[in-house]
């Protein structure tokens, strides 16, 4: 058997953990809306909104919004909804975790319960259990023991007769035959990361007041899509920004002003290339949203991108060190099962709400945010439930036709088959609206929406690999006499100890191998070497 050490950057997974958290809050009905006299249904959709990495821990913060609908406590016995936003702070420890590590986090809604408040009718308390989830992972350049491809053929002979060894407890501790795995990696060619402001004016909606003073600014950035091109990645997406601001009117009332500001740049990363796979994280590092004027508000944020281009590989690792000398280490990487898409028509009717005009003409539906709000893997399979935040601005049938605007929820589900996949894999799932329209019926409102979701399944997997010097371990038995090898040049090799090595001589192997000369060998060139006899 001939091995060969190999290379891969890995992005070996320092640490992760899940943590529970109970969260208690209370939302309150708007003045607007009337009194409640029996609850529906609620839904609930948690966000992070930002994490800080600290030695061996992360902190994350985050709010959940919370949905409820209503039959109202008057003689029509309408149906409202409202919502209301709580919220939290929570840690995961991540032994080993260092500021500047690379960081991924998720939050998930196990549990909830909204009840009436003794104290005040239009007041619910909140009591919901999230488990945070934390992971930290870093590249990793390691030189591995490998098997050459020409072994490969032997692959689950060799692998099945060790097994079996092992059952019966017989191998002898001085065989120096190596044990050996297939692991699958996305060996990390590249990084770059980028700054992007996204600048945008817009109007308050027509409805609403004029914006006196802003109190606070929420906001999230989504990647919608990621296009390679030669040492390039193109980035498109969307930064939503929630803006809470006091109405220059005499009452001063609070309102909210939702806006999706999209984006296109770039991330420069020198290697990349079309044909290999992309993993961009987006985050709002600076957002400030200012009173203008006409148009009224004006916002400047500020994004960095950062991007990883990896390729997928398949090495066959040594596991079992054919010399005893040799160091091992251990390699705790995220395997990819599996990626694919699919395509769903979500359709949806919608009530106008009771204090608003029928709308006679819909001018625009957009998308403010989309979401995964429950993913279940089960075998070979990802469900996936979710919710598009819709906002339609019509034209009213009223004499005046007045503009107004609506907010609803659009509820899809799909699957997506990831063949290998099993319950317990990490899965990443990005939804995306491509295509979206609305019209009138009635007094209500009609949508078609085409949604493409998109689904990654891996899985943590370690394994403890041998590395060292090819050339202290090569196996030369397996170079029977008379037999011609391929073998591989590894660093310091030279015609003359490759002679010696395998009892030839150099012009037997410049005999075999046209075209080569004596002190022009590079690393990873494969030559042909005749096997003489030994002694």
């Amino acid at each position: 058997m001939a091995y060969t050490n190999q290379i891969i950057t890995v992005n070996q997974i320092v640490s992760e953990d899940s943590r529970q958290i109970v969260v208690r809050g209370a939302i309150t009905i708007p003045d607007a809306k009337p009194d409640v006299e029996q609850v529906i249904s609620t839904d609930k959709t948690a966000k992070i909104k930002s994490t800080k990495l600290l030695p061996d821990k992360v902190v994350v913060e985050g709010k959940l919004t919370v949905q409820v609908v209503y039959v109202a406590f008057e003689p029509p016995q309408s149906v409202h909804h409202f919502h209301g936003q709580i919220p939290f702070t929570g840690f995961v420890d991540l032994p080993g975790a260092l500021p500047g590590m690379d960081l991924q986090t998720d939050v998930l809604v196990e549990d909830l319960k909204v009840t009436p408040s003794s104290k005040d009718t239009r007041v619910f308390d909140v009591t919901v259990v999230l488990q945070l989830m934390g992971k930290v992972t870093e590249p990793q350049e390691v030189e591995v023991l490998t098997i050459t491809d020409d072994d490969s053929d032997t692959d689950d002979n060799a692998q099945a007769d060790d097994n079996t060894q092992d059952n019966d407890n017989t191998q002898d501790d001085n065989d120096t035959q190596a044990k050996y795995e297939t692991i699958h990696i996305n060996d990390v060619v590249a990084r770059g990361t980028s700054q992007v402001i996204v600048s945008a004016e817009f109007d308050e909606p027509l409805e609403k007041p004029e914006p006196e003073t802003i109190l606070d600014v929420d906001s999230t950035v989504t990647i919608t899509e990621t296009r390679l091109v030669t040492d390039k990645v193109i980035v498109d997406g969307e930064l939503s920004l929630q803006i809470l601001y006091v109405g220059a009117v005499p009452r001063q009332t609070v309102h909210e002003q939702r806006q999706t500001i999209k984006f296109t740049d770039f991330v420069d990363v020198e290697g990349a290339d079309p044909d290999m796979d992309v993993n961009v994280k987006a985050r709002v590092e600076d957002c400030e949203v200012q009173i203008k004027g006409d148009p009224y508000f004006e916002a400047n944020c500020v994004i960095k991108l950062d991007a990883m281009v990896t390729e997928p590989r398949e090495v066959l690792v040594v596991v079992n060190c054919p010399d005893q000398s040799m160091e091992t280490v251990e390699l705790n990487v995220e395997e990819l099962i599996g990626e694919d898409s699919t395509q769903v028509v979500a359709k949806g009717t919608f009530e106008t709400p009771e204090q608003k005009p029928c709308p006679l003409e819909i001018v625009n539906v957009s998308v403010e945010n989309i979401a995964a709000t429950d993913v279940k893997v089960i075998k070979d399979k990802v469900i996936v439930r979710g919710q598009a935040d819709l906002k339609f601005v019509y034209v009213s049938d009223k004499k005046d036709r007045a503009v107004h605007a609506m907010h609803h929820q659009l509820d899809f589900r799909s699957f997506v088959e990831i063949p290998g996949a099993l319950e317990g894999m990490d899965v990443d799932v990005r939804p995306v609206v491509e295509y979206i329209t609305g019209e009138p019926v009635n007094c209500d409102v009609r949508v078609d929406a085409v949604i493409k979701v998109g689904v990654r399944v891996t899985q943590s997997t370690k394994v403890e690999v041998c590395v060292g010097e090819v050339s202290d371990v090569t196996d030369e038995a397996e170079c029977t006499p008379g037999e011609i090898i391929d073998y591989t040049i590894k660093s310091g090799d030279t015609l003359y100890d490759l002679a010696q090595r395998y009892s030839t001589t150099v012009n037997q192997i410049l005999r075999h191998n046209p075209g080569i000369k004596a002190g022009s060998l590079t690393v990873g060139q494969v030559i042909r070497i005749p096997c003489g006899a030994k002694g």
